[in-house]
């Protein structure tokens, strides 16, 4: 049976969520070199040979000249097929999955998605730390970031969220369980682009994007690792805004996590509907 996951494939952090938990590593990918000093960086270390291309990844890739993530608007691209073969070689062992990944509003369009199914789908090889895992991905589905946060922790009405990630800023409208179109879009910033970290200023940025198409009484959800340091500079624009709460079906359990995995959890609850109900224990 393919186990059913949930890609946030990040470019700071990739976030995943499955029937057994969740897992978070870091995003960043470099060229193996040889070291002499065997340095610890962090439990995320990672050395990976994937198609005779070997390199660092997570926290080992400080070690490389040319580590880090490529940012944009759009996942079609080896980086982020390599971020999900480390993310499926961490967290099971399964030998099948069904999966779900996000691209940017701004590049959810047909040929992007099809681009990004036609690159995971399919059986795939890697070494992981000296460790062999080869496994197949049967099906694919791309989701909207941001938007698909919303079915972490669905509700009715009209909800307008705000998802600030690494390199984009995803803002989506969702009235009634169904996407707005006109009044969803991606900003070309992020944490990790902008050179002023001043969240006040940042939250100013995005209300002045936003509310060309939002009203300040609209109910505005916050999504990501910065979520609860946005939430009162936001509210001075939104003073609505609240932290989203999302909620994991974990064996037969159900539980809060938190606003990092809004997306993975979204993204998984998706699969979930797409894929149908499955079992996993630990």
């Amino acid at each position: 049976m393919a186990m059913t996951v949930g890609f946030d494939w990040g470019n700071n952090e990739v976030k995943v969520a499955g029937p057994i938990g969740l897992d978070k590593f870091s995003s960043q990918i470099g060229e193996y070199t040889e070291r002499n000093l065997e340095s610890q960086h962090g439990k995320d270390d990672m050395v990976f040979e994937y198609k005779g291309r070997k390199g660092f990844a997570g926290t080992l890739a400080l070690e490389s000249d040319f580590g880090g993530a490529i940012m944009g608007d759009t996942k079609a691209h080896e980086d982020a097929l390599i971020r999900v073969l480390l993310g499926l070689h961490r967290y099971s062992n399964s030998a099948e999955y069904n999966i779900i990944v996000g691209q940017p509003i701004a590049k959810h369009t047909p040929g992007e998605k099809q681009a990004i199914k036609e690159m995971i789908e399919g059986r795939h090889t890697i070494v992981v730390n000296d460790k062999v895992r080869t496994f197949t991905i049967k099906r694919c589905e791309v989701a909207a970031e941001g938007g698909a946060a919303f079915w972490s922790a669905p509700c009715d009405g009209m909800v307008r969220i705000i998802d600030v990630g690494s390199a984009t800023v995803n803002c989506a409208s969702i009235i009634n369980k169904k996407y707005l179109n006109k009044d969803s879009f991606t900003l070309s910033f992020g944490m990790n682009t902008i050179r002023n970290h001043d969240l006040t200023e940042l939250a100013r940025g995005i209300a002045r994007e936003t509310s060309k198409r939002w009203k300040k009484g609209d109910k505005v959800l916050l999504v990501g690792g910065i979520a609860e340091q946005l939430a009162e500079p936001i509210r001075a624009h939104y003073p609505h805004a609240e932290i989203i709460k999302p909620v994991l079906k974990e064996g037969n359990g159900m539980k809060i996590v938190k606003p990092i995995y809004a997306n993975a959890v979204g993204f998984y609850n998706i699969g979930r509907a797409t894929y149908g109900e499955q079992r996993f224990s630990n």
